[in-house]
């Protein structure tokens, strides 16, 4: 099921329309998550960087997931009937709450406007 996510969103690279379901969402997070720990701790302890400074790997991973992080955190609002244009609150701390709420709420149970309800292995499959 991870895998899936994972490979998922990296097949949508660039789609920011559509919806992402909760699951394929915080599964990308942790692996994202993960692997920043993995390439700083290469960065640190392999490569020789401060612990406080983005070291090569970490550069390169965050080049690779920049795009995929944001389009699947678009599809992600659609999924709960949001425009994408509220990940901009971002920009602001207090604008994170409700980002996260966001986030955590279950996906539409219906088709809305921007698609239809989101199948994270049935998609992929096809």
């Amino acid at each position: 099921m991870i895998i899936f996510a994972i490979k998922k969103a990296f097949i949508n690279y660039f789609k920011l329309s559509g919806r992402s379901s909760r699951s394929e969402f915080w599964y990308f997070f942790l692996f994202v998550i993960i692997m920043s720990s993995i390439t700083t701790f290469i960065d640190t302890y392999i490569i020789g960087y401060h612990s406080e400074e983005l070291g090569t790997t970490g550069k390169i991973f965050l080049i690779l997931t920049l795009i995929p992080q944001l389009s699947i955190a678009i599809r992600r609002l659609h999924d709960v009937g949001k425009s994408g244009w509220w990940l901009l609150l971002s920009f602001t701390i207090i604008g994170l709450i409700p980002l996260l709420i966001w986030y955590c709420t279950m996906s539409d149970p219906r088709k809305n406007k921007y698609g239809a309800i989101p199948k994270l292995l049935t998609d992929f499959t096809k």
